[in-house]
């Protein structure tokens, strides 16, 4: 007689092995089956944090036998030797910008937001620290993304403002949070959930640096519905699994400007180019932030004052 299967979502991978949760059996531990184990050899990311997979239990063990095809996938790549898998299947990709102490850079906003323009997910921009700026910059910091098409918010850890809209905003979905080193991601992971979890360790970049083979990070689970992926910190966006054509697409106003060229195939910069007229009205940070992420295409571990990178610490 056939076992049950049951319908489970990874939460953390240790290995070769598995942390599955499901809201009705709780967190179990589980490997791969023989058959799938052996398929998943053959692929790159076989397995990542929020892939849905099928598991039976045999004996005290639980074994899976298969995932569920991706909705979405959310990835950086800063070596050409190969890439990293952050989370699959979540709504929002969201992305914390502290606003001071320290600021965080536009550069690498608009590298998160590149990554995300691939992966199917909805990217949301959360400003951290409010409290530490006037109502003007902040609403200024907020309408520049806005005003490209981004969906922004602002929060303080301080005096929790904005904590409640955000907590119904993400209510039953899943959601990933990345940003750099701190905008205060830990302490929001802890206040979305109730929960303390302990703070995500980087991973050294002079070890580590072009092995992006393992995922740091996990996912938590609210009784609402609302789960959030936490991940490490990550100080620099690589996005070489991008193509140039990717990366110009990436940018809302270009894309705009490339439904109305005559031919799509085109991109010929002409002066008559709707590409070429929309690029020379972009803001000079916008101009600077596409310009790198074009450039390390062919240099990929040039690092740049205009994006704030450290290359000895580059991931």
């Amino acid at each position: 007689m056939p076992k049950e299967l049951l319908l489970f979502r990874i939460s953390r991978i240790f290995g070769a092995y598995y942390e599955v949760y499901s809201q009705e059996l709780g967190s179990h531990l589980a490997v791969l089956k023989g058959k799938i184990r052996l398929q998943a050899k053959e692929e790159r990311h076989p397995f990542v944090v929020g892939d849905m997979v099928w598991a039976e239990k045999s004996g005290d063990k639980w074994m899976i036998h298969s995932k569920q095809e991706r909705k979405s996938l959310l990835m950086r790549k800063s070596s050409p030797r190969d890439g990293h898998a952050l989370c699959s299947n979540a709504d929002y990709a969201i992305v914390l910008a502290s606003l001071k102490d320290p600021e965080t850079k536009s550069g690498f906003i608009d590298r998160f937001l590149a990554a995300v323009s691939v992966s199917n997910m909805e990217p949301m921009i959360v400003f951290t620290k409010s409290d530490l700026v006037d109502a003007e910059e902040l609403e200024s910091r907020q309408n520049y993304y806005r005003a490209i098409g981004y969906k922004t918010h602002a929060i303080s850890m301080t005096d929790l403002s904005g904590i409640d809209e955000l907590k119904s905003i993400i209510q039953g979905k899943v959601c990933f949070l990345t940003g750099n080193s701190g905008v205060g991601k830990s302490t929001l992971v802890n206040i979305l959930t109730g929960k303390i979890v302990a703070p995500t360790q980087e991973v050294s970049g002079s070890t580590h640096k072009g092995k992006h083979t393992t995922t740091n990070s996990f996912a938590l689970f609210n009784d609402d519905g609302t789960v959030i992926i936490d991940s490490p910190g990550i100080k620099e966006w690589g996005l070489l699994h991008l193509t140039q054509d990717e990366i110009e697409m990436s940018f809302p106003e270009l894309q705009r400007a490339r439904q109305n060229c005559k031919s799509e195939f085109c991109c010929d910069l002409s002066e008559t180019c709707e590409m070429q007229r929309s690029m020379e009205k972009l803001p000079d940070e916008r101009i600077k932030s596409l310009e790198s992420m074009i450039d390390s295409l062919a240099q990929p571990f040039r690092t740049t004052r205009r994006d704030h990178w450290d290359v000895a610490e580059a991931e």
